[in-house]
């Protein structure tokens, strides 16, 4: 109760950080929009991630500006009417924070406004459809395609590892997600939108991206440390890592020299067992020195491990995998388990969400050949220990065992690794289950510059600090990822501010948003 009553409190009464920023924003952004009341709308996802809303700031400003519009904040609902009214009520406490650059009155989308019409038609052309969990995965409405976003909604909303068609609450799910598609659909149609930022581009909040692009409206997705522009070739956000070897080869020499040494002494930081190395969001390191007693067995046999996922977790932030979501790849693998004589290995995530373990435990129970081995063992001891192969979907050990020397085999072909030749990438179900049944036949020769290579890309080139000076150095100060979403960082970012920076920061969004590229990266950073 006490909880409940200190959060009501703060929202109604927002913190001297929060007020501060709102004072600063004045002084700083143009109210021009506002106070002309233009018709144009630039709908932004409201949220309280509030190192986001900082980096929403600069778009917003940017964005104003070249579409003479005004920001309109947006907040999906799915609950009884009272629910809307009284988290409306709760949100509009807030709405100062984002009109201090520029927002108008937030609006409140709620699915119960839908037109049932258009929603039973959809809903009655396509669930008949629906005899396999793939199926779900290429669902679309008007020609655009939702079944990714209509699974991983799923799976997190209900913290359940895999779908049953025929369920209920299934049914109940698709309903309710063809009725927000419709709701988003006719706002689009009924207002003058002509730009949309959201936080994410899976689960429901990327039912608008989605459509805005098929409307021909330019669609963001925005955070303090990445910027990206939405296309029908680019869904999704986060998925550039195809173009690396094309764009690492049009580096100076020297460039290239030095990013390889960088990326190389960075993960040498990693596997020492330095915490957050390029992964703030951690707070384990799964390559310590630690030893416990023997963790594989002492036989001949291949050795397999496999790295787990978080069930709940979107399964499709790249595209589509081999599998449609983790449940299905492991009961793969349990059935390959029983045809085969390999020594098989599941070692758990060190920072997974509640419920994944008892999951897991299932999987234990049903095929003998798993051995657990416990989450907080070290990689290094494993690989010391003799294991052969790693499996994985699409997970970041698939460099890290590539730059030790280990074959690593992805159940993606959209996996951030597929551009480079240091791990399989097999393009079918068959190819995968061939490999699997014949490891003895793998002959990965493991470039470790290729490694390196990917490393520089992903973690040193796409730079981080496009907002704050250093991303690294702000995360340190307030100590630790999750303290940014706090309104910490309003305090730090006034501390930290620079007229001349802010200027710098506002040519960067504006040099992006023109190029119309995909990715805001280093070279709109002048």
């Amino acid at each position: 109760m006490f909880t409940a009553v200190s959060v009501l409190f703060r929202v109604v009464f927002p913190d001297l950080a929060i007020r501060k920023f709102i004072d600063h924003n004045k002084s700083q952004w143009s109210m021009d929009s506002a106070v002309k009341k233009v018709t144009g709308e630039l709908l932004f996802e409201y949220n309280t991630m509030h190192s986001a809303v900082i980096a929403y700031s600069y778009l917003a400003g940017v964005l104003a500006s070249k579409h003479d519009a005004c920001v309109t904040p947006f907040v999906v609902v799915e609950k009884s009417s009272l629910f809307v009214s009284v988290h409306s009520y709760l949100l509009k406490k807030y709405e100062n924070l984002y009109k201090s650059f520029g927002a108008d009155n937030i609006v409140i989308i709620d699915i119960s406004t839908a037109n049932q019409e258009k929603v039973n038609a959809i809903y009655d052309r396509v669930y008949p459809t629906l005899k396999t969990k793939r199926d779900i995965e290429k669902i679309e409405v008007n020609g655009v395609r939702f079944g990714d976003l209509i699974y991983d909604h799923y799976l997190r909303k209900y913290s359940v590892p895999t779908i049953d068609i025929e369920d209920g609450l299934f049914v109940k799910h698709l309903k309710d997600f063809l009725s927000l598609i419709v709701v988003w659909d006719d706002y689009l149609e009924t207002h003058d939108v002509r730009a949309i930022n959201v936080s994410h581009t899976v689960y429901k909040i990327a039912i608008l991206p989605r459509l805005a692009i098929s409307y021909g409206i330019p669609a963001y997705q925005t955070n303090a440390t990445h910027v990206y522009c939405l296309s029908h070739e680019h869904l999704l956000a986060y998925v550039d890592f195809s173009d690396y070897p094309e764009i690492f080869k049009s580096l100076p020499r020297e460039q290239q020299a030095s990013g390889l040494k960088e990326a190389a002494f960075r993960l040498e930081r990693r596997f020492s067992g330095e915490i957050g190395v390029d992964m703030g969001y951690s707070t384990k390191s799964a390559y310590t020195d630690r030893r416990a007693g023997r963790l594989l067995q002492e036989t001949d046999k291949k050795k397999i491990l496999i790295a787990t996922h978080c069930f709940f977790d979107s399964p499709h932030p790249y595209g589509i995998n081999l599998f449609p979501d983790f449940y299905e790849w492991l009961t793969f693998l349990g059935e390959i388990s029983e045809i085969t004589d390999y020594d098989w290995y599941i070692k758990t995530h060190p920072d997974f969400l509640p419920g994944n373990l008892e999951i897991l435990q299932i999987f234990f129970d049903k095929y003998p050949k798993f051995n657990k081995i416990p989450s907080d063992s070290s990689h290094h001891q494993i690989i010391e220990e003799g294991i052969d192969v790693v499996l994985t979907v699409y997970g970041t050990i698939g460099f890290e065992y590539a730059a030790m020397g280990i074959p690593v085999v992805n159940a993606s072909t959209v996996n951030p690794h597929n551009a480079y030749d240091f791990n399989l990438h097999p393009s079918s179900m068959d190819e995968y289950k061939d490999i699997l049944m014949n490891l003895e036949n793998i002959n990965l020769q493991i470039d470790k510059h290729q490694v390196h290579e990917y490393y520089y890309m992903k973690h040193i080139y796409n730079t981080n600090d496009w907002l704050f000076e250093d991303y690294a150095q702000m995360e340190s100060d307030l100590g630790g990822y999750r303290e940014q979403f706090t309104t910490r960082i309003y305090d730090y970012y006034l501390t930290h501010f620079d007229s001349k920076r802010h200027m710098r920061v506002l040519s960067t969004v504006k040099r992006f948003v023109d190029s119309e590229d995909y990715r805001l990266n280093s070279t709109h950073m002048q």
